[in-house]
């Protein structure tokens, strides 16, 4: 196996960024039918790590690019806490760049996106429940699209990074206008405020029909008119003729085969200027939808991420050493990343699980880590017929969640509300 892993092409961002307040994170969660063993949760862990091995691994930094050491071991499993995703301290985390935690019936794991994405994370998670399920009941192991056999060695595919494998010669522009950003206070340090809502997946399915659209097209055109109902209530005169955006990560791997577990992951930014005048939730739903099928198509997504797998290849890039590196990437992360939305919906879509697994498990959460500018930021994933909506964000206005969830309401589905506190 190999000793150590270049970071692939989506993850190398995220490292120069990297500081004492933030760090790109993301969780999974899942709730099991009885409370957890923490002593059979880390012989899972310890066997998973050896199956897939990039997540054995720590960051370093070479002489022009950081870079992914493996390490041994494993990372300390501790209780989960109402505040999630605070800051991973690498070295008190045995230097492992996601935490486990568990409460009560509840395993969750918080990865650093360095290294993984959504659809790596979910086959982390679920290939370590099935085998804690295996260890503690004698469940049958049952490999499946988010599950891994550990018996089984890794395979380089696991590993590889795609962006190389795909990316052309051929590529279009990523320049893009920047987002209208919503005023906001921010919490005090570290804190992370989690608003929770669950609607019936059958119901979210009916509206979206209504709709004439997808579920999850559905889902970021409400974001969207929510985040247009926000612009519409600033009262500042200087981001009334902001065009109001969000950013919608698209799994490439439904469009370029690959079982990698590391990032392949692209972003689309759909857009609306508010002051053409007020929308309504269908003009909405239909101009999500015709943007997304413009956008969301696999010549598009190539030409996109073969500009940054291009960039990454110039002789002039490569040879410019790291510390020269940083401050330019810092840079771009911002105008070219951070700037061009004012919130995200990931959404991992319908999960489903052998019955050997699935009887265990009864719900499934996906929240994204806090923003490094102020926002709201939107996780969902569907599972046991339930689809949940988790938002996360470190400032004090709940506005865009509020507005999400009531358009839901007076739509006529029932939404079931929990939260983590007050700032």
């Amino acid at each position: 196996m190999p000793k150590w892993f270049k970071l692939d092409n989506a993850a190398k961002i995220y490292p120069p960024v990297l500081n004492g307040q933030w760090a790109a994170m993301f969780r999974l969660s899942a709730d099991l039918t009885e409370d957890i063993d923490p002593a059979i949760l880390k012989q899972a862990q310890e066997r998973v790590l050896v199956r897939m091995p990039s997540f054995a691994t720590t960051l370093k930094s070479g002489l022009f690019w950081f870079y992914l050491d493996h390490i041994d071991g494993q990372p300390p499993i501790s209780e989960d806490t109402s505040n999630p995703m605070q800051m991973l301290n690498f070295r008190k985390n045995n230097r492992f760049m996601y935490r486990l935690l568990y409460h009560r019936n509840r395993i969750a794991v918080e990865f650093f996106h360095s290294l993984t994405d959504g659809t790596g994370g979910m086959t982390f998670l679920m290939t370590l429940i099935n085998e804690y399920l295996h260890i503690r009941y004698g469940t049958a192991i049952c490999p499946d699209r988010f599950i891994l056999n550990c018996s089984d060695e890794p395979i380089e595919e696991e590993y590889e990074d795609a962006f190389l494998r795909y990316g052309q010669k051929k590529t279009v522009g990523i320049a893009e206008k920047t987002s209208y950003q919503y005023w906001h206070t921010r919490t005090d340090f570290n804190k992370l405020l989690a608003v929770c809502g669950s609607v019936d997946t059958a119901k979210l399915k009916e509206l979206a029909k209504s709709y004439d659209a997808p579920v999850g097209t559905f889902c970021a055109a409400l974001l969207l008119y929510s985040a247009l109902q926000l612009q519409k209530m600033d009262r500042r005169s200087s981001v009334k003729r902001k065009m109001v955006k969000i950013s919608v990560p698209i799994n490439l791997r439904r469009f370029f085969p690959s079982r990698t577990v590391r990032n392949f992951s692209a972003f689309v930014n759909p857009g609306l200027y508010g002051s053409l005048g007020d929308y309504s939730l269908k003009e909405v739903v239909d101009f999500t939808r015709n943007y997304f099928g413009i956008h969301i198509t696999e010549k598009q997504q190539l030409a996109k991420f073969s500009y940054n797998v291009a960039a990454e290849r110039h002789a002039l890039i490569r040879i410019t050493p790291l510390i020269l590196k940083i401050p330019i990437l810092f840079i771009a992360y911002f105008t070219a990343g951070d700037l061009l939305y004012c919130s995200t919906i990931s959404n991992m879509g319908l999960v489903t699980l052998p019955p050997e697994v699935g009887r265990y498990v009864t719900r499934l959460d996906f929240m994204l880590g806090k923003a490094i500018c102020g926002r709201s930021m939107l996780g969902c994933v569907s599972y046991n017929g339930r689809t949940v909506f988790n938002f996360s964000r470190n400032i004090r206005q709940s506005e865009l969640e509020r507005i999400f969830f009531s358009t839901l309401v007076e739509l006529g589905a029932e939404v079931f509300i929990e939260s983590n506190g007050r700032d």
